[in-house]
């Protein structure tokens, strides 16, 4: 009988090691990604010369279409907070997104004291991956891309959200028009109202910091959009993304315009792994990865588990260890992140890899 697997229900507190850099149990987000091993320079000479201006990253990775895969929907229960009231707001005038068809009795709150962007304590920008925390829909491909897209380039996901500072926000996402066009910008108006739980609480992506009187909303902002594209949450889990004519090729790609490359896991030798990980991150090009199906596979589901591993789940990929021959992985619930993981095991567990620019 397949496995059935349930989410633990991690707290909502965000770990630091869901930062960029830094490496084991407690790694620096000032320490470099790598060892300080041979392969370190390869992988550093690689970078250079993938970045270079002529060569598109996504090409380099290899002919396959990311459109053509199966997107991880990994479960998800990460809560947060929504807050307050200040006064008068304005509301979107799209009708707002259908809730998943399990929570149609519940509504959406609004988020009074919401900012698109606040810089938490200890973080070095207002855009940190830390920031992110999958709620109660599996989308975790699309979280995970988010978390990817705050560690390469955070400069970015505020270009493309606009706080208009009276309750509405501008969000921009990258759409192509058929499945070989180029993706376009395309802007839609959002207001701060989310699905709510009740008590305050967010069912789907998590609000982020909250300082200085103010909650952090750009997650829960990009994920409303994608649904308000789709027209519903439900739409917008990972088997769903790419149906009812939506051209979808890879979540960085919507947040960056830039094409996302996929390789698959099989194809590639233990070094190259490291490599095109370690490569990717040195660059500051945007990296997840998808952990295979072990739905019917008990056996491996044992094993992986207590890594941290989850089957049919993505995560944003955080560092490589170079010497000790290890990735460190963000898990988009905001909690149970991969540490230290051998790279051996990482061919095992995991299937593909997606590079953006």
């Amino acid at each position: 009988m397949p496995l059935s697997y349930q989410q633990p229900s991690p707290t909502k507190a965000k770990s630091k090691q869901a930062e960029g850099g830094g490496t084991g149990a407690g790694g620096s987000t000032k320490q470099s990604r790598f060892g300080n091993g041979f392969l370190m320079q390869q992988a550093i000479e690689k970078a250079a010369k993938d970045s270079g201006g002529s060569v598109d990253w996504g090409r380099s990775l290899g002919k396959e279409d990311p459109g053509k895969n199966v997107y991880p929907e990994g479960p998800g229960d990460t809560q947060a907070q929504g807050a307050g009231a200040n006064g008068a707001r304005k509301e979107q005038k799209d009708a707002l997104p259908a809730l998943r068809e399990k929570h149609a009795g519940k509504s959406y709150e609004d988020v009074k004291d919401g900012k698109a962007f606040v810089q938490g304590a200890g973080d070095d920008k207002e855009v940190d991956p830390n920031d992110v925390a999958q709620g109660q829909l599996g989308d975790c491909y699309l979280m995970a891309g988010m978390a990817a897209v705050a560690r390469a380039n955070p400069d970015q996901l505020k270009k493309i959200i606009k706080d208009n500072g009276d309750g509405t926000y501008n969000v921009t996402l990258y759409i192509r028009k058929n499945p070989y066009s180029a993706p376009t910008p395309v802007t839609k108006t959002v207001d701060g109202r989310l699905p709510s739980s009740g008590g305050g609480s967010t069912l789907y992506a998590g609000t982020g910091d909250k300082a200085g009187g103010a909650t952090e909303m750009w997650p829960a902002l990009l994920e409303k959009t994608v649904a308000q594209h789709k027209g519903s949450y439900e739409q917008i889990s990972g088997g769903n993304i790419g149906k009812g004519g939506f051209n979808f090729a890879g979540a960085t790609e919507m947040f960056t315009g830039k094409a996302e490359g996929y390789k698959n896991v099989d194809n590639l030798q233990e070094d190259d792994i490291l490599l095109e990980l370690g490569a990717a991150l040195e660059a500051k090009h945007t990296c997840t990865v998808d952990s295979r199906d072990m739905s019917s596979n008990e056996a491996l589901t044992k094993e992986s588990t207590p890594y941290n591993v989850y089957g049919n789940h993505a995560y944003a990929v955080q560092a490589v260890d170079m010497d000790k021959r290890t990735v460190d992985l963000q898990n988009p619930w905001g909690s149970h992140h991969v540490k230290a993981l051998p790279v051996a095991l990482f061919k095992k567990f995991y299937r593909g890899i997606r590079v953006g620019g």
